[in-house]
């Protein structure tokens, strides 16, 4: 019978808990919205009831806990590096505070590299190596995996794609630099990009004139509605992010590259100048890699969660 085992994933609009089987299933999951600012203190309390209350319904105890934590991580020490969009969990013991909880084993990740390991294992990555994956959500994070497992590099911090800067002089990113990809393509430097050409008078004739709080989710649903501004705003994002996956592919020439995230949830209408924009500034031998939207849906926080601990108990 197949090991159970705890997923929790620690995003900057969601956090969310679930169990996982080792063989892809997901059940039990419990969903709750990140208190903007909050930090750790009041988040905690909330995400340890879940996870109790999803331990007393379980079918069998879960042999571990996998934690996705969106922002920079020292998984060797279960410790949070730096919180770019979930404030104040910089410095955070994150694996302990769970395993003393818990009483459970409990492996800490950042959550770009823990949903790479899920689509690579379950989904749209599957049978492929190496696979890219970019989660493009409130920021932009990404995780390599080679031989079925995560590729972190020597201070655990490969493949963070959101952190190319491509325009120098560009908008600010919460790295602290200028003109990062996040800066550019994500679901924030959406919103803010489309306030921007409100304010510049240049999106008179569209829906989007008229909403109060436009944001990069409001940009999304209109585009998906067919408004043209809405569109070319989502597209001028893409077309960044082809950039910057064709610069991330020239150099670990991966089989696929898979995009997950709220963001990839407009399909083509994001992945289409995505694709385009990639096969401009790729190597011509490399143009025909596939890039694929995610196919775990938003089961692929918890289920990347989960992973991490699969493969730390199987090393």
């Amino acid at each position: 019978m197949p090991r159970l085992f705890l997923g929790i994933d620690i995003g900057g609009t969601n956090m969310t808990a679930g169990l996982a089987s080792e063989d892809g299933a997901v059940a039990s999951v419990r969903r709750m919205s990140t208190p903007r600012g909050a930090g750790a203190d009041a988040c905690m309390p909330e995400l340890l009831s879940a996870c109790r209350d999803l331990l007393s319904s379980a079918s069998e105890p879960p042999v571990a806990v996998g934690i996705g934590f969106g922002g920079p991580v020292d998984a060797a020490a279960g410790m949070i590096r730096r919180s770019h969009h979930v404030e104040g969990w910089s410095g955070r013991p994150l694996a302990r505070d769970f395993h003393d909880a818990l009483s459970l084993p409990v492996y800490l990740e950042n959550d770009a590299n823990a949903g790479a390991l899920a689509e690579a294992a379950f989904g749209a990555g599957r049978c492929f190596d190496p696979v890219l994956y970019v989660n493009v959500g409130t920021g932009i994070g990404g995780g390599l995996i080679l031989g079925g497992r995560i590729h972190r590099g020597a201070h655990g911090n490969a493949a963070e794609i959101g952190h190319l800067v491509l325009v120098p002089d560009g908008p600010p990113c919460p790295c602290g630099n200028r003109g990062c990809l996040e800066a550019l393509a994500s679901g924030d430097a959406i919103g803010r990009r489309a306030r921007e050409m409100r304010e510049a008078g240049l999106l008179d004739g569209s829906a989007l004139a008229d909403v109060a709080d436009l944001t990069g989710l409001v940009v999304g649903e209109y585009a998906s509605a067919g408004d043209a501004r809405a569109r070319a705003i989502a597209a001028e994002a893409a077309g960044f992010l082809g950039w910057g996956l064709a610069l991330a592919a020239n150099l670990v020439d991966p089989a696929v590259m898979v995009v997950g995230g709220g963001v990839s949830a407009l399909g083509d209408l994001y992945l289409g100048p995505a694709r385009e924009s990639y096969a401009r500034f790729a190597m011509e031998w490399i143009t025909d890699v596939p890039l694929v939207g995610a196919a775990l849906g938003y089961d692929a926080g918890v289920l990347g969660a989960a992973a991490v601990a699969m493969v730390a108990l199987s090393s």
